[in-house]
């Protein structure tokens, strides 16, 4: 059975912790966690980008100089792809329907939980207990850090009851702060160590993501 590592943020002390249910074992399937990565990277893309071709190009439309005689190639408008200024041949344009990779929910679902149990079944996953900054302070939680030995990156994933907190982990190098529901399959692989406080773990361990 996968556990997790229990941390007490006050005294220092270790302990383990039994991971069980379908979050924590269920067998990764490769396919199916690359589909759901390919879909959550995709839903952040804007696809605005956008360049003129050379009918949007301002300029005249007149012939640059005459046919013959010039020695020079047989020019028509200042406006083509090869000129500059001109336009772009084969550029970016926003489409209005655009075909987005998409994954259904059962497989998203089979896809969060395995890469939760391979990070379970790695001892990759720890609990903070007593995480509690009076203030925020960057030195206080790279102590913390410092004294449960990760080697990062490292995912922390808090609550809003947890802003000082959220505060102090930001500043810090190869440290990425989340809310309970704001993380997916992409920073789960990103991450080498996932911390969670203890309220995000157990809205984790109680609740359908």
């Amino acid at each position: 059975m996968a556990q997790a590592q229990i941390f007490d943020a006050r005294s220092g002390n270790k302990s383990s912790l039994d991971l069980k249910g379908p979050k924590f074992e269920t067998e990764p399937r490769e396919h199916v966690i690359h589909r759901a990565v390919v879909a959550e990277l995709d839903s952040r893309r804007r696809y605005t980008a956008s360049t003129k071709g050379r009918s949007e190009v301002t300029g005249s439309g007149a012939k640059l100089y005459r046919q013959k005689g010039t020695g020079r190639a047989r020019a028509g408008d200042m406006k083509p792809h090869n000129r500059v200024g001109g336009g772009t041949w084969g550029g970016p344009k926003p489409k209005g329907k655009r075909s987005r990779k998409r994954i259904n929910r059962k497989e998203a679902l089979a896809a969060f939980h395995g890469a939760l149990s391979a990070k379970a079944a790695d001892g990759e996953l720890f609990v903070l207990d007593s995480l509690a900054f009076d203030a925020p302070s960057t030195r206080q939680a790279k102590d913390l850090l410092d004294k449960m030995d990760l080697q990062g990156p490292v995912m922390v994933v808090i609550t809003d009851d947890d802003e000082h907190a959220a505060l102090s982990f930001r500043n810090l190098p190869r440290v990425t702060v989340v809310g309970s529901y704001e993380y997916g399959v992409y920073e789960l692989l990103r991450a080498r160590e996932v911390v969670f406080s203890r309220a995000a773990y157990s809205r984790l361990a109680g609740e359908e993501k």
